[in-house]
């Protein structure tokens, strides 16, 4: 008896429109809208390495503010970050730059 009674129970609620309705919708927005859970997930995972190179941006540049306020004071620090960065040299001075591989 109680069998029966979950049957129909079950069939009831299956029929519904109401509830036919919501399962469609549910369905249709989790899988065929324009912004369903693929797109969702991959503009997560975007938004998390996104925020990750916010990050490692901004100690880049709190290390360029850090060597420019040093560039300004510092004639020796000015002449170091010549010759290793941009490889100029002094008049009748050679300069070798050695690539490892």
């Amino acid at each position: 008896m109680k069998y029966l009674n979950s049957i129909q129970f079950i069939k009831k609620v299956l029929l519904d429109p109401y509830a036919i309705s919501t399962v469609f919708f549910a369905v249709w927005m989790l899988c065929f809208d324009d912004q369903n859970l693929g797109v969702q997930a991959s503009l997560y995972n975007r938004l998390k390495k996104l925020k990750t190179d916010r990050i490692e941006y901004i100690s880049q540049i709190q290390q360029i503010k850090k060597d420019k306020k040093e560039l300004v004071g510092n004639l020796d620090f000015l002449e170091k970050m010549a010759r290793e960065k941009y490889y100029m040299k002094r008049e009748k001075e050679d300069l070798y730059v050695i690539v490892q591989e």
